[in-house]
């Protein structure tokens, strides 16, 4: 506990990006994925699997652009950082353990955004969602993008945001969070290199006996063309979030997204 508050007060972070609750969930998937690596081991295999060989189809390999980038768990990043002349990891936070590790690769770069585009937006700073991935969607240099695991990331900072500020909320649409999924897909449409897209988009809870408690739909209805490939996993085993209750979320894997 004392190392994750330690974590939390230095990571580099803006105020709205703190509020909404993302160097908190940053600094406690870090945590959680300290405890659960033999469970979640398999998901971050086939996660790196399916960016591996998506890169060995290509025929150049100028720049790849992470969104999502997180902990680094999930991409393949000694062998994208030797195979790309450029590595580009996008993402709001960029937990200090990140940055020291990136300081050995010399042609990996943080840049940290804003990827839902929507926090102006919820603190009134502006009157409209921004365009996060403009840049880059233009960047004739990108030959591979990898939305590692964000899509469904996108949805819970605006449900938390809204319903504790309904008054703000009175000024945004009741849909946002489902719209933070969807513009997302449009940004990753927009690229004209390969788009591997990974994701988990439902959430089961089930107890002892095999019966399912809950069940949630991490897409919040938008709707998502046929994967490749599907896994399951295990997010909160027995133990993790409740001693007689696990959580797995159902994972799916496009290669070629666009």
């Amino acid at each position: 506990m004392l190392a994750e508050m330690a974590l939390w007060l230095v990571t580099p972070a803006n105020r709205m990006t703190r509020r909404l609750g993302l160097v908190t969930e940053s600094v406690s998937l870090w945590a959680r994925g300290q405890r659960q690596r033999k469970a979640w081991a398999g998901h971050h295999a086939r996660c790196r699997t399916a960016v591996t060989e998506t890169m060995e189809a290509l025929r150049q390999r100028r720049t790849v652009v992470i969104l999502g980038s997180g902990l680094l768990r999930d991409v393949p990043i000694h062998l994208l950082s030797a195979n790309f002349e450029r590595v580009l990891l996008v993402d709001a936070v960029h937990l200090p353990l990140v940055r020291l590790r990136m300081r050995f690769h010399r042609n990996v770069e943080l840049v940290t955004r804003d990827l839902s585009g929507v926090m102006g937006w919820l603190s009134g700073e502006s009157d409209r969602r921004t365009d996060p991935l403009a840049d880059l969607a233009a960047d004739s240099m990108v030959d591979l993008v990898v939305s590692a695991n964000l899509l469904s990331q996108l949805a819970w900072p605006v449900e938390d945001w809204l319903e504790d500020h309904p008054a703000e909320a009175e000024r945004l649409p009741a849909d946002l969070p489902a719209r933070c999924i969807a513009w997302h897909l449009d940004d990753l449409r927009r690229f004209a290199g390969r788009v591997v897209l990974l994701s988990d988009v439902t959430m089961t809870e089930r107890d002892r006996t095999g019966t399912i408690t809950d069940q949630l739909d991490l897409m919040r209805g938008v709707a998502l063309p046929e994967s490749d490939e599907s896994w399951d996993w295990p997010v909160a085993p027995f133990g993790e979030e409740a001693r007689d209750r696990e959580s797995v979320h159902r994972v799916q894997a496009w290669r070629d997204f666009c």
